[in-house]
């Protein structure tokens, strides 16, 4: 499998309308998505020493991380909205080969500062909630 560019793992965040419409957040320079199975053991005395888990039992969580830059003012509104909100938000995470992942997302952490000789900087974290659905690139 080649190598896929970073820059095209894009992040949409939904405006609520309907039809809902999704814009990119704009100067984000690093994203990364976290997926954790909580697994449930259910070994028993007579499996020979081996675990076993099952498996559709425990929980799933997903957690995106974006870091970046701000580059216009309505990045930063929409984000900024968002986290103080506390309310699920519609997101779209597009990959570098097609694939999407669509689900609702919380901000969990949000953090913005800036210098007096270089642009405004944020880092945000996104828990997913629900379960949200994944679609395979063409």
């Amino acid at each position: 499998m080649p190598g896929q560019r970073g820059r095209d793992l894009l992040l949409k965040i939904g405006d609520g309308g309907n039809p809902e419409v999704f814009t990119t957040l704009g100067a984000v320079r690093a994203v990364e998505m976290t997926l954790d199975n909580q697994l449930v053991d259910n070994t028993a005395m007579d499996g020979n020493g081996f675990q076993s888990v099952q498996a559709e039992a425990g929980l799933q969580a997903l957690e995106l991380t974006l870091e970046g830059l701000f580059k216009d003012a309505a990045a930063e509104e929409t984000l900024r909205a968002a986290a103080f909100s506390r309310a699920a938000k519609n997101y779209q995470l597009l990959f570098p080969n097609g694939d999407m992942l669509a689900a609702a997302f919380v901000v969990g952490g949000y953090r913005r500062g800036g210098s007096f000789d270089g642009l405004e900087s944020f880092s945000v974290t996104l828990a997913r909630t629900g379960s949200g659905s994944f679609t395979p690139g063409a």
